[in-house]
């Protein structure tokens, strides 16, 4: 799941200092973008969960006071992810989905116990199947070192990854053709702790590193982002490979996002407290074209760069879509509560018609 970074962290991130300066390249910029393009954008609005198509908006029935999470499109289907928003630790949680705007509660959909201690973080869709993974506690295990489940479920059926007396969790999913890869932490019964990835059942670990993140596919093959020594490195899976991205280093565990422009070599990864500058494999690239100082969500597409920034200062949202640094949609929310907004841009997805 794409881990989105949400303003109640703001504060927090506006005193972080950035390593990297953007003087490698310059902005790039697409001339007469064709109208080829679906644009699909999940947030909220008056404290309601929604999405955009082309700036048109549609409201998620039952989507009150939920946090929208991520947006996906595969054949004319619409999902949306949401989590119920209410405190810093839950905004990766999974707690909803909607399929063209039909409401599911994640628990029901996948079969898990009343009780049951669980944290849902990662989605995917693939040829109409729904994926999902997270950690599921059981309730009657057979011995104290099987009581947590990391798995994934696909259309609601579990497979087990892994078995601990301690709490394991999931990160990014990615089916790539036939296999399911699940990027994830474990800890074994000795309470040691790994990171890494399945590669369906298997686990292979990525050397200790600090974090991991989520996994895009380009022309090149299979890549994971992950954090180890203060820096951000991706790993082509499929060549076995690793590369340093840029300079980078921050101490503290904020998400990071890798994407690919699936039809390209070109790799692009974003650190959430780095607004004016993103990376285009290891080259660092402006996003100065306008002063709103986060990084939200970013998308490629045949060249074009679609990217959600926001400013959340003085309990004032305010939220801007841009393809190639030019505005399209902006919304604006006051804080509602401690953490929440009423009004956000959550998450993007482009597809060509």
């Amino acid at each position: 799941m794409k881990k989105i970074l949400l303003p109640f962290f703001v504060s927090v991130l506006s005193m972080l200092n950035s390593c990297s300066t953007a003087t490698d390249i310059n902005y790039e910029t697409t001339e007469n973008l064709p109208q080829s393009y679906d644009v699909y954008i999940a947030g909220r609005e008056n404290s309601k969960a929604c999405y955009w198509k082309n700036n048109i908006k549609t409201d998620l029935t039952g989507g009150e006071n939920l946090m929208p999470l991520e947006i996906r499109e595969e054949n004319n289907n619409v999902y949306v992810t949401a989590s119920l928003g209410v405190t810093p630790n839950s905004f990766k949680s999974v707690h909803y989905f909607w399929k063209n705007g039909n409401k599911t509660e994640i628990k029901q959909y996948l079969g898990i116990p009343s009780g049951a201690q669980n944290d849902i973080t990662a989605f995917g869709v693939h040829n109409g199947d729904l994926y999902f993974a997270g950690y599921v506690e059981n309730l009657s295990p057979a011995n104290p070192n099987q009581r947590y489940e990391l798995c994934y479920w696909k259309n609601g059926v579990k497979t087990m990854l892994y078995q601990s007396p301690f709490i394991p969790s999931a990160e990014g999913l990615f089916i790539n053709g036939s296999d399911v890869y699940v990027s994830a932490l474990i800890v074994d019964n000795n309470q040691n702790v790994d990171r890494g990835y399945f590669k369906n059942t298997t686990f292979n670990s990525l050397g200790q590193p600090d974090y991991v993140f989520n996994f895009a596919k380009n022309n090149n093959g299979l890549h994971i982002l992950f954090q180890k020594n203060a820096k951000y490195y991706s790993k082509n899976i499929t060549s076995n490979t690793e590369t340093q991205i840029g300079n980078y280093s921050i101490n503290l565990p904020f998400y990071g996002k890798i994407a690919s422009d699936a039809g390209s070599n070109d790799l692009y990864t974003t650190y959430y407290n780095q607004g004016n500058n993103y990376f285009k494999n290891s080259n660092v690239v402006s996003a100065g074209f306008s002063p709103l100082p986060y990084i939200q969500d970013l998308f490629v597409l045949n060249n074009n760069v679609y990217m959600i920034k926001y400013s959340a200062a003085n309990n004032v949202y305010l939220g801007k879509v841009f393809i190639n640094g030019v505005e399209t949609q902006s919304i604006n929310g006051t804080q509602n509560g401690t953490v929440n907004y009423t009004s956000t841009f959550n998450s993007m997805y482009v597809v060509e018609n």
